[in-house]
C-alpha cells in the first residue's frame, strides 16, 4: 500500500505540470485570437472612417454645386447676352422678366424683338425647354410656347392668342442650307388687325384664324410641308409643299399647292369674291392654285389674276410663254 501511495504522490507533479502547460497554449491562443479580433475591428474602422470621409467630401463637393445652380445669376447673363445681341446685330431684343434656370422651362415676360426694318414681335409670355447637352453638340432638341403674340410690320398687323412648335435640328450649321430636322407649328386664336390687298379677297383686316396648323420635315435645304391646316373666318384653307431654303431667306423659292374651300357665311357676305372664285382652277369642289416664286416676291400662275380681283398685290402672276414659232398679236 505504501509503494501505491508513493506512486500516486508522483504522478501528481507531472498531472500539475502537464495542465499548467495546458492551460498555457489555451491561453496563448485565446491571446492570439484576440489580437487578431483587435487588428481586423481596427482595420474596419480604418476603412469606414475613410469611406465616411469620401461621403463627406461628395456631399460638399454636392452641395456646392447645387448652391452655385440656384444661386448663380444665369438671369442677369441672359439680359446681357441678348443686350451685346442687339448691338451687333441691330435687332434690338428686350424683355420685362427673364427667368432662365439651369434645369427645367426657360421664360420671357413681355418679350420684344424690333428689327432693323421696322418690324416688331411681342410676346406676353415667351417659354421654352431646350436640351442644354444638345445645344452643346449643336442640335435642337425642344419646344417653345407663346401667348399673346402679335407681329407689327409694314401693311401687316396680326396677333394670336397662342402659339406652340415642337422642333428637332440635329446639326446647327452657319449655312441654314445644311440643316436638317423636324417640327410642327399650332397656332390659335389669331386675328388681323391690318392687311395689305390680296388679290380677290381684299383686305384681311377683322378677319379670324380660329386655328392653324402644319407639319415640315427639313432635309438638306428643302423644308417639306407634309400638312398644312388653315381654318379661318373666310375659308378652310390646306397646303403642302416645298420650301427650297436659300442662305438668304427671304430669296427661298416656293413650291407650295394651296386648295380652299370659303366658308358659307363669308361666300353669302361676298358674292362677288365667291363668283370670281368660280373661274378659279377647282379640284373635288375647291379651289386650288399652285404658288411659285420666292418668299419675297411669291408668284401665282393663274393669268390676269390681279385684273379678275380689281386689286393691287405683292403677289405677282405668271403670264403663259408664247411658244416657238407662234405669232404675236399686232395691232392694226
Amino acid at each position: 500500500m505504501s509503494v501505491a501511495k508513493e506512486k500516486d504522490v508522483d504522478l501528481e507533479p507531472e498531472l500539475e505540470n502537464e495542465l499548467s502547460e495546458d492551460e498555457l497554449i489555451q491561453e496563448s491562443l485565446l491571446e492570439n485570437g484576440e489580437s487578431d479580433e483587435v487588428q481586423e475591428g481596427e482595420e474596419d474602422n480604418k476603412q469606414l472612417n475613410s469611406t465616411k470621409i469620401l461621403m463627406l467630401v461628395g456631399l460638399g463637393i454636392f452641395s456646392f454645386v447645387l448652391f452655385f445652380f440656384f444661386t448663380f445669376p444665369l438671369d442677369e447673363i441672359v439680359r446681357s447676352v441678348l443686350a451685346d445681341s442687339s448691338k451687333e446685330t441691330g435687332i434690338v431684343l428686350e424683355a420685362k422678366e427673364i427667368h432662365f434656370p439651369f434645369f427645367g422651362r426657360k421664360s420671357f415676360d413681355s418679350f420684344v424683338a424690333q428689327f432693323t426694318s421696322g418690324s416688331i414681335v411681342k410676346a406676353e409670355e415667351l417659354s421654352f425647354s431646350l436640351s442644354l447637352f444638345g445645344l452643346l453638340s449643336n442640335r435642337v432638341d425642344g419646344d417653345a410656347e407663346i401667348g399673346f403674340l402679335k407681329y407689327e410690320g409694314g401693311e401687316w398687323s396680326v396677333q394670336a392668342k397662342s402659339v406652340s412648335f415642337p422642333i428637332k435640328i440635329s446639326a446647327i450649321d452657319d449655312k441654314i442650307t445644311r440643316w436638317n430636322g423636324e417640327g410642327e407649328i399650332l397656332l390659335t386664336g389669331g386675328k388681323f388687325f391690318e392687311s395689305m390687298e390680296i388679290p380677290l379677297l381684299g383686305s384681311l383686316k377683322g378677319q379670324e384664324i380660329k386655328r392653324a396648323s402644319f407639319q415640315f420635315k427639313i432635309r438638306s435645304g428643302k423644308v417639306m410641308i407634309e400638312k398644312g391646316l388653315i381654318d379661318s373666318s373666310i375659308a378652310k384653307i390646306q397646303f403642302q409643299g416645298v420650301v427650297r431654303l436659300s442662305d438668304s431667306f427671304a430669296l427661298s423659292q416656293l413650291e407650295i399647292k394651296v386648295c380652299a374651300n370659303l366658308n358659307d357665311k363669308f361666300a353669302q357676305e361676298r358674292q362677288d369674291i365667291a363668283g370670281l372664285a368660280t373661274l378659279l382652277p377647282q379640284e373635288n369642289g375647291k379651289i386650288c392654285i399652285p404658288i411659285r416664286g420666292s418668299i419675297s416676291s411669291p408668284k401665282v400662275d393663274i393669268p390676269n389674276l390681279n385684273q379678275l380681283g380689281g386689286v393691287n398685290s405683292n403677289i405677282q402672276t405668271e403670264q403663259p410663254s408664247s411658244e416657238p414659232g407662234s405669232l404675236a398679236p399686232t395691232n392694226p
